[in-house]
């Protein structure tokens, strides 16, 4: 296990705390390497029900790739590479055996978004703020971010919200349908978690797995219609000379 990743299991609820604060919780590829591994570990436990999986400290849930890591990454071959590694965790989430609740303590940015969608419920701290920012960067999503918030609220609302790539605050992305719950403190966060695990932990594992095994052939069916159309635009859009123009400019800040 990684140190910039906390696993802790307690009463059949696994909690994975990503450890970077210092770079926002960014996910590069220790961390992705780090999550799958833990869900590979745990996934066959008679004993588990729920996965929970948050950001260390009060800023950042996850704020998206490890722009440092990425910026290596420039032939077609090296980029879907990069792509398909952070899918196969983002798969692993959508389609694992008992739900995974993202407990979105503060930013969730780019791929940080992605990931917060890949899980089966969000909820926020009213002062976190969510964005599918791609757009900013010149790019579009890379791990199945689109197709998850296309089955959430809608293609319609879904084009708007990637076009615009703006970031929202929770009570918004919760209008918008994005986010399940808001809690309106870190504390009031934890209090709402913990009832949640509660719940899960009350009830019979046949009916959660059974239930989540529904929702993941649902999930399963629109992302393997759709994700060659989804890794085909982030190829072009990542290897563009508009996306390195942009990656250098907000570096060199």
């Amino acid at each position: 296990m990684t140190r910039s990743l906390k696993q802790e299991f307690q009463d059949s609820v696994l909690e994975l705390t990503i450890d970077r604060e210092d770079a926002g919780n960014a996910l590069n590829n220790e961390i992705i390497a780090g999550l799958n591994d833990s869900l590979m570990k745990h996934k066959d436990r008679s004993d588990l029900k729920c996965v929970v999986i948050k950001g260390s400290g009060e800023k950042f849930f996850v704020a998206g790739g490890d722009l440092k890591e990425l910026t290596s990454v420039r032939e077609d071959n090296e980029t879907e590479a990069m792509a398909l590694n952070g899918r196969a965790l983002l798969d692993q989430i959508r389609y694992f055996p008992v739900p995974v609740i993202a407990n979105i303590n503060g930013y969730a940015l780019g791929g940080g978004a992605e990931l917060a969608m890949a899980c089966d419920y969000r909820i926020a701290c009213e002062t976190a703020k969510f964005g599918f920012i791609h757009s900013s960067l010149g790019i579009t999503t890379a791990w199945g971010g689109i197709i998850d918030l296309i089955d959430r609220i809608g293609s319609s609302k879904a084009l708007s919200i990637l076009i615009e790539g703006k970031m929202m605050n929770a009570k918004d992305a919760s209008l918008a349908g994005i986010i399940e719950e808001v809690a309106e403190t870190h504390e009031a966060l934890e209090s709402r978690i913990n009832e949640i695990k509660k719940t899960y932990r009350l009830a019979p594992m046949d009916v959660i797995r059974g239930i989540k095994s529904v929702t993941s052939t649902h999930k399963k069916s629109i992302h393997e219609q759709l994700k060659n159309v989804e890794l085909d635009s982030f190829k072009k859009t990542w290897m563009s000379d508009e996306h390195w123009g942009r990656i250098e400019e907000l570096l060199s800040k």
